[in-house]
């Protein structure tokens, strides 16, 4: 994120790169409406808002200034001074001037490729059309943005360098920064223009407590009411939460309220203590929960039930209190949110974070055995049990929690929490190994490979370490990859675990022949053969059938046409029932019949991968096919079918996203085609 990689002004397309390992393509999301509705709801301001309407009218003119452009704002201000709920209303407020709807992303410490993800998700793409590279992803952002309107509400930036890569490229459109960090560059590159938040007036406090407690009350005991106001000294967030301690005991004066923050004497957030002393036991404890919660995402009703161990009237009790003394707000299916100020209040009441690292861990493994019956978490914590979910909803499950596990096993690492870090890596594989998120699943899993060596346990290391290379091969990074399955296949050896191995082997030997295509290193197939033959040993040892016949089909992409011809038949009879591995099985019998020299029965197969694929959407098989029937077709001397095939595979590749291919077919296409 450090590097400067960027684009000054405003054009409809632009792209800019230097080593981009992924796919970059200017072209709209499959299945996704050129008109698309907002993809997120822009919530109505609280009614108690005050005091911001020259901030809110310094945001339009902003806006209005930079109406042939992108408008950017850095909103500033103290914690709880209400920045994110400025940006917020102001959205609200102006909705109807984007089209292309608003999107709200908080930042903290994520991977800026994973808030990417995230917005390309909005727009319309699927995971497998995401480039993997942070440049494409942007490219890829800007591309679509290019042609709309939109508002981008970006929470907790840190710095400028995070914030370029999400810039909207289209006229019209509106970036509100909540500063977090120095942003000073997004001033000198891109005309960004502070908005700085003031302490509320006394006027606008008067006016905050009156919306939730009554001017009546209010006006009955002017010099307690004074006194408030100036204890919260202009903050936003505690006006708020004082109010709502008032309003809940709408008999009790004033003067007792100050009596009781008197008595707190100079602690720092005396009105934030007296709230939490209010509580009752149960909303303490889940008051306590919200500040030791790792990471800033939502917290779901089930989690609170399970990590407190209330049942589920005690729970909702308990988010009802919280949410009317307004020190957490709804956020919908059932799942809540703790504002900043709250959180470090809230994270001093001295609730470690352990129980709820361990609930995410082992909850987490369990969904995810759901979702792919790997088998790996009953051998090594033994009485393992998967969750009773049916595969839909654990998928989405985990889906859901992706960021609280993260911060989950990130907690847990710090803690020296090893099998849990484990569990956790485990846990996000179904998840990560869908795409998208690179950069976290490599951080998740090389925290997980070392928390497995201190843990000592060479099987849980070897399962790290291969999940590690595999993130390696989602960034591209070959070398990388080869490294740690290599060190996967060690370890499982050193565990004595076949399984373990076979799995470590068969991902070297791919990440070889994969390396093959894109590094001039020597060897490179040699040893792509060397590791699949392995493997295929390894397997007929297990005795697995379905693990054989993958072996078979692995092995038959190194080896020579004729070899390979009788190996795609024995695999075909495991796999064949299998719709995405047929497929895959035909591509082989297509690619390895013309490699020996019989064109005509590789075609008729290649063919069929076509017209599969393009129904069942195996697109990166159906881009292979069609580039080998364009060579077919140039060796027959049939250039204007060749010339059609390579195009043809070509607007594939860049409408699916995958640019890789895109590129080899653009530069096949003018090598044999080259006036």
């Amino acid at each position: 994120m450090g590097e400067g990689n960027f684009f000054d002004g405003s054009a409809g397309s632009v792209f800019q790169g230097r080593d981009v390992y992924g796919d970059v393509h200017f072209h709209a999301p499959a299945g996704a409406s050129v008109s698309l509705v907002p993809p997120v709801p822009v919530l109505e301001p609280p009614r108690h808002y005050r005091n911001n309407e020259r901030q809110l009218d310094e945001l339009s003119r902003v806006h209005e200034r930079a109406r042939a452009g992108v408008g950017i704002a850095i909103v500033r201000g103290a914690p709880g001074s209400g920045r994110s709920t400025l940006c917020e209303c102001w959205a609200f407020r102006h909705q109807d001037r984007f089209d292309g709807g608003v999107y709200p992303v908080r930042l903290g410490r994520r991977p800026v490729t994973d808030v990417l993800a995230d917005l390309l998700a909005l727009a319309g793409y699927g995971a497998q059309q995401w480039p993997q590279s942070l440049e494409g992803r942007s490219a890829m952002w800007r591309a679509w943005s290019g042609g709309r309107r939109i508002a981008l509400l970006v929470d907790d930036a840190m710095s400028a360098a995070e914030v370029f890569p999400l810039l909207p490229a289209g006229a019209g459109s509106m970036v509100l920064v909540v500063e977090a960090g120095r942003l000073t560059e997004l001033k000198t590159r891109h005309s960004a223009q502070d908005v700085e938040l003031d302490p509320l007036s006394d006027e606008a406090a008067r006016g905050v407590l009156a919306e939730l407690v009554g001017v009546e009350r209010l006006d009955a005991e002017p010099g307690p009411r004074e006194e408030l106001i100036r204890i919260c000294a202009g903050s936003a967030a505690e006006l708020t939460v004082a109010g709502a301690l008032l309003a809940d005991s709408p008999g009790r004066p004033l003067e007792r309220l100050i009596g009781r923050i008197r008595r707190k004497g100079s602690l720092a957030s005396p009105v934030f203590d007296v709230a939490y002393e209010r509580l009752r036991e149960d909303a303490q404890a889940a008051y306590r929960l919200f500040g030791a919660h790792p990471g800033d995402g939502d917290v779901a009703l089930e989690t609170l039930m399970a990590v407190l161990g209330l049942d589920l009237d005690e729970a909702e009790d308990a988010l009802a209190d919280l949410v009317r003394a307004k020190l957490i707000e709804p956020m919908g299916a059932d799942r809540y949110r703790m504002a900043e100020l709250a959180r470090l209040h809230a994270a001093g009441q001295g609730r470690p974070p352990s129980k709820i690292v361990a609930h995410y861990a082992r909850t987490a493994l369990a969904v995810a055995e759901k979702v792919l019956a790997r088998g790996w978490a009953a051998r090594l914590w033994p009485g393992f049990e998967p969750a009773g979910l049916d595969q839909a909803e654990a998928r989405q499950w985990l889906r859901t929690e992706r960021l609280n596990l993260v911060a989950a096993a990130e907690t847990a690492y710090k803690e020296g929490a090893h099998e849990d870090v484990c569990r956790l890596a485990l846990a996000l594989w179904p998840v990560h190994q869908e795409g998208g998120h690179p950069a976290e699943m490599v951080t998740v899993n090389r925290d997980a490979a070392s928390a497995a060596g201190a843990w000592g346990s060479p099987l849980a290391a070897a399962l790290m370490f291969t999940q590690w290379g595999f993130a390696d091969g989602q960034r591209r990074d070959w070398a990388s990859a080869r490294e740690h399955h290599a060190r996967a296949a060690e370890l499982a050896a050193q565990a004595g675990s076949a399984e373990a191995r076979a799995t470590a082997v068969e991902s070297l030997g791919l990440a070889c022949f994969e390396a093959s295509a894109h590094e001039p290193a020597e060897g490179l197939l040699a040893e792509a053969e060397e590791q699949l033959r392995l493997n295929l040993r390894l397997a007929e040892e297990l005795g697995e059938p379905r693990r054989t016949a993958l072996a078979q089909l692995h092995l038959a992409k190194v080896a020579a046409p004729e070899e390979a011809a009788g190996l795609l038949d024995r695999a075909s009879t495991e796999l064949d029932r299998e719709p995405g591995n047929r497929v895959k099985i035909l591509l082989w019998r297509g690619r390895k019949a013309v490699d020996g020299g019989h064109r005509e029965p590789g075609a008729g197969w290649l063919r069929e991968v076509v017209e599969l694929a393009a129904t069942g959407g195996w697109h990166r098989e159906r881009i292979a096919a069609l580039r080998v029937l364009a060579e077919v077709a140039l060796a027959e001397g049939d250039r204007e079918s060749a010339t059609a095939r390579a195009e043809d595979a070509l607007n594939v590749a860049r409408l699916q996203g995958f640019t890789a291919e895109a590129l080899d077919l653009m530069e096949w296409l003018e090598e044999r085609f080259r006036p």
